[in-house]
């Protein structure tokens, strides 16, 4: 009985304040400011109202056009031609002319001249392996001048009739071994230039004016075994064979009659 009564009480309670709102017929104070929310009497219809809604403001921002980019083209490469003057290759030109005499030889004779041999050899449109024998023409380059050497008497005792051993004189020019060994380099071709000097160097160690009981010169040549067709080639004295130039024309020779070195074998 008592929990119904509290119950009732309370409900009494409750009630009071709604009421006291039925009772007061008053308008209400409309709250001001943003927030404030209308109250319709009633009976009264709401006044239409315009609500403006605040957009954020769109910028257009024009589209940026893009500067040129200016392109460099690459500089053009200058390349340095260079020209290469070859120079003029001048003949010598044929001077005075001279004749050939017994013994000569290119370098021989270039030393006469006061040239280089392969300026003698052009001027005469030769080469090294050229061969001149006594009486050839030949001719010194412009400018030069052919000074021979002047020729040495000797005073030769009266010979016995009855001694048939001939009187060697030595030459009054005398050869060195380069001097002895380039002579024979103009005088033996190529093919047989090699084999040429080993012979001399084995047979004179390459000594122009060497000579024995026999045999003379640079390549030995034994005068009294060959003393027949040396005649032909203007060799008639031992003496001559001592000549660096006339001992190898005579070994070329010898060479050339068999096309072997059988003499020196």
């Amino acid at each position: 009985m008592a929990r119904r009564l509290g119950v009732v009480a309370i409900a009494v309670v409750l009630c009071i304040p709604v009421a006291r709102a039925l009772g007061d017929n008053s308008p209400a104070p409309v709250p001001s400011g943003a927030g404030a929310v209308a109250v319709l009497e009633p009976g009264r219809e709401p006044e239409p109202t315009t609500t403006v809604a605040t957009l954020p403001a769109v910028v257009e921002v024009p589209e940026s056009t893009p500067e040129p980019v200016a392109t460099l083209a690459p500089a053009p490469q200058v390349v340095e031609a260079k020209v290469v003057v070859q120079p003029e290759v001048k003949t010598p030109q044929c001077g005075a002319k001279f004749s050939v005499q017994l013994g000569d030889s290119w370098s021989l004779l270039a030393d006469y001249a006061g040239v280089g041999t392969r300026e003698l050899l052009q001027v005469n449109k030769a080469n090294a392996r050229t061969v001149i024998v006594p009486g050839d023409e030949l001719c010194v380059p412009q400018g030069a001048r052919m000074r021979r050497p002047a020729p040495v008497v000797t005073t030769q005792p009266a010979r016995q009739a009855s001694s048939s051993k001939p009187v060697v004189v030595v030459a009054a020019k005398r050869f060195t071994a380069a001097q002895s060994t380039q002579i024979i380099r103009d005088v033996f071709p190529d093919a047989l230039e090699k084999r040429a000097l080993e012979l001399a160097a084995r047979e004179s160690h390459t000594n122009a004016a060497a000579y024995n009981f026999c045999c003379y010169g640079l390549f030995q040549i034994h005068f009294q075994a060959h003393k027949s067709w040396l005649a032909t080639i203007g060799v008639t004295n031992p003496s001559q064979l001592l000549d660096a130039g006339t001992n190898a024309r005579a070994a070329l020779t010898l060479y050339k009659r068999s096309n072997s070195w059988a003499a020196w074998e």
